[in-house]
């Protein structure tokens, strides 16, 4: 898939719309904060958090909304991948 073409890179990118209502389907928690760290209770805001692949893309997962979650960006870059 590297001939340059842009597009072939967006088909792992969620859309604006499937972000939003990952979002909304956790009122803005981050399942992934440690349950007895300070951040399980925080409601973040849309800006704060990254939408991600509960299913890494890596490993087979679709980029649609079954498999979107939002996680707060410090675990989004703890999960990487696993």
């Amino acid at each position: 898939m590297l001939d340059g073409d842009e597009r072939h890179l967006n088909i792992r990118a969620f859309s604006d719309k499937m972000r939003r209502e990952a979002y909304e389907r956790q009122k803005g928690k981050c399942p992934s904060c440690p349950p007895t760290g300070a951040n399980k209770a925080k409601k973040w805001t849309i800006e704060e958090m990254e939408a991600d692949h509960i299913t890494p893309w890596s490993k087979g997962g679709k980029t649609d909304s079954k498999n979107c979650q939002i996680l707060c960006k410090d675990c989004n870059r703890r999960k990487a991948g696993k």
